[in-house]
């Protein structure tokens, strides 16, 4: 993955997406993005590289700290849309 295909982290909305599916799907879920604030910045690092980096609220937060006890997260604050 290269930066060009790497999504801006976004200070005004989180980025985390859930599944939702309904029987009209056909069983094919969708994913429909959080509309809460952010105040979270998930940072994933692989084998030493900045991997990618996505803003959270405190809801979603929770549910990436237990998919994903890997990830590390620093408070959003003034520097945003930067590589950590």
């Amino acid at each position: 993955m290269n930066s060009e295909e790497l999504e801006p982290i976004d200070a005004e909305r989180c980025q985390g997406e859930s599944r939702e599916s309904s029987f009209m799907t056909f069983g094919i879920p969708s994913f429909i993005r959080c509309s809460q604030k952010p105040r979270w910045i998930a940072i994933s690092v692989r084998s030493g590289t900045f991997y990618g980096a996505m803003s959270l609220c405190d809801e979603c937060k929770k549910v990436c700290e237990i998919r994903m006890p890997d990830i590390s997260f620093q408070k959003l604050g003034a520097v945003v849309n930067e590589t950590p």
